[in-house]
């Protein structure tokens, strides 16, 4: 069976209809905003949001189509409004996911700006190399070697992204420490030690 959903945005495709919707995901989940679908592919809508005045993607199953009889009960979307972080440094993530992380079998090693998943041998001991980390990089560095064959580095500016998520199969950077965690522990589960 078809998604309603995707119908309705189909049809606001073909239309060029600006239809509101609630969205339960981004920087503010649950506020209504208003939308001009432009193509669906991969789960996703690409669409204009008139609330942000930016080209967008939204995940079309946090999509929540508005009946125009009933206005939704909720806000609208509004740039000056800052996202709540659920996590406010790698020390209250690990608080709240430690329990979990050990459940799934890792061996978790942690400092003031990195998290790390180890696996562990046959006799227990854990391994020396991280399968997934999470580590907080603010700046760019750039190696140089001068003419005595020192080497040295040297910061070049603050990253956008400092947020990084290393796993064996890829690294990923993020701006804010919330989105990092979710595909942090998404690679934790996914590469589980414990099935």
């Amino acid at each position: 069976m078809k998604d309603d959903r995707i119908t309705r945005l189909n049809l606001a495709i073909e239309t060029g209809e600006v239809i509101q919707i609630i969205y339960h995901g981004g920087s503010q989940p649950g506020t209504s905003r208003q939308i001009a679908p432009m193509s669906i592919k991969n789960g996703k809508v690409r669409a204009r949001c008139y609330n942000s005045n930016a080209i967008k993607q939204f995940m079309i199953e946090k999509v929540e189509l508005v009946n125009e009889e009933t206005p939704p009960k909720t806000t609208n979307w509004n740039r000056d409004v800052a996202a709540i972080p659920h996590y406010k440094s790698i020390e209250s993530l690990l608080e709240k996911t430690a329990d979990t992380l050990t459940a799934l079998g890792w061996h978790i090693e942690r400092n003031l700006d990195r998290i790390s998943l180890h696996g562990r041998f046959k006799n227990g001991k854990p391994k020396k190399g991280a399968d997934i980390s999470l580590a907080f990089e603010e700046y760019t560095w750039i190696d140089f070697v001068d003419e005595d064959g020192n080497e040295f580095k040297e910061a070049t500016g603050k990253k956008k992204r400092p947020w990084c998520v290393r796993s064996t199969e890829t690294t990923k950077s993020f701006g804010s420490l919330d989105k990092a965690a979710a595909a942090f522990m998404k690679y934790a589960e996914l590469s589980a030690p414990t099935p």
